[in-house]
């Protein structure tokens, strides 16, 4: 009985032995430190460029340092560095472990066949090497040696695929006329000034010139009826005169438009207006009547006093430009539809833009 006991627990000592031996030789393994250099092919042209990569995995608090070489600098005696890659990090079994890679480019001026010896990596300061030799050769280029005055010409112009595309230039200048338009409204909304509307004032019509104008649609009207005729003249005549000499002449008798008109000394002119109003109103109020030549002479009286008094400016007056504010609730509308307008605008600038950059890449996908 005892004996049996014995051996029951000499096994299950052998078996916690066995488990601890296992866990220790694992925890070993896993900070064990791995370097691995290998290139991307063995057997390459004089000049020809090929990759070496370099490949660490240790403890991911560990830290690795690479060899770093200068451009040109020899690597074994005929094998050349030209660049030192930057290092890939790749984390495994849940960040506890990590691997970093390093790939230089290198190359040979001479043909022959080249050893290079395992690569040195320092981990936490302790020196690694990588597992075995390279070996790669370098071959020359085939030279026909039996006619060296021979040579094959240069080789025609390769042509590129290239699509022109219109859809992506007309695209980019929408996307820049609608920037354009977004930066500018933003400008005016940041500005407190009141906004105006732009009007052009044309400069008033001399006197004289309205009045020859009315004189020469008096003279192609009808002539039916008299009163309305001299009525229309006088009227006319009434006009010009409070234009061009700025008494109400409107609301003035015969006389009293007279009295004012002789104080300008013009007496020939005043005789002519003269004959012309009286006849007037003569036929408005004495329903006095006039013969077809008489109503002629009328015309050409009151047109030729017009053309005596008539007072022609030095230099014609030019249209003149005006900025008039809007009120107040045409400023908060327009303001409203400024804001409304530029965000629209900026959203269809910016979906412009990324449309355009998706059809880019798809162009060199």
């Amino acid at each position: 009985m005892k004996r049996g006991y014995s051996h029951c627990l000499i096994s299950k000592l052998a078996v916690t032995l066995v488990i601890l031996l296992s866990m220790c030789f694992n925890t070993v393994v896993s900070a064990q430190v791995v370097v691995e250099a290998r290139t991307d092919t063995a057997n390459f042209l004089i000049g020809e460029q090929i990759q070496l990569t370099v490949k660490c995995t240790a403890n991911a608090r560990q830290r690795v340092d690479f060899p770093y070489f200068q451009p040109q600098q020899q690597l074994v005696p005929g094998v050349e560095v030209i660049d030192c890659g930057r290092i890939d990090t790749t984390m495994l079994n849940n960040g506890k472990r990590i691997q970093l890679t390093r790939r230089y480019t290198i190359t040979s001026f001479d043909s022959a066949m080249y050893n290079i010896p395992p690569f040195k990596v320092k981990v936490d300061g302790k020196t690694y090497l990588s597992r075995g030799n390279i070996g790669i050769k370098v071959n020359t280029v085939p030279v026909d040696l039996n006619h060296p005055d021979k040579f094959n010409g240069p080789h025609d112009v390769v042509e590129q695929p290239f699509e022109w595309s219109w859809t992506i230039t007309l695209i980019a200048l929408a996307c820049m006329l609608m920037l354009t338009a977004v930066v500018m409204m933003a400008i005016r909304l940041a500005d407190p000034k009141l906004i105006t509307r732009r009007m052009v004032v044309m400069p008033p019509t001399p006197a004289h010139v309205t009045a020859i104008d009315q004189i020469e649609k008096i003279k192609l009207a009808p002539q039916d009826d008299t009163k309305q005729y001299y009525m229309a003249l006088t009227d006319t005549l009434r006009t010009y005169i409070e234009k061009r000499f700025g008494f109400n002449a409107k609301e003035m008798t015969t006389s009293q438009i007279l009295d004012n008109l002789y104080q300008l000394k013009n007496e020939e002119a005043i005789a002519e207006l003269k004959t012309v109003l009286i006849t007037a109103d003569l036929v408005k109020f004495a329903k006095h009547t006039t013969t077809m030549s008489e109503q002629d002479r009328s015309l050409v009286q009151a047109m030729n006093y017009v053309q005596a008094t008539k007072l022609e400016p030095k230099q014609m007056p030019k249209p003149r430009i005006e900025y008039v504010s809007l009120s107040n609730k045409k400023q908060i509308f327009w303001r409203n539809v400024m804001r409304v307008a530029s965000c629209c605008l900026a959203v269809a600038t910016l979906a412009l833009c990324a449309y355009n950059l998706y059809l880019i890449y798809c162009s060199f996908a």
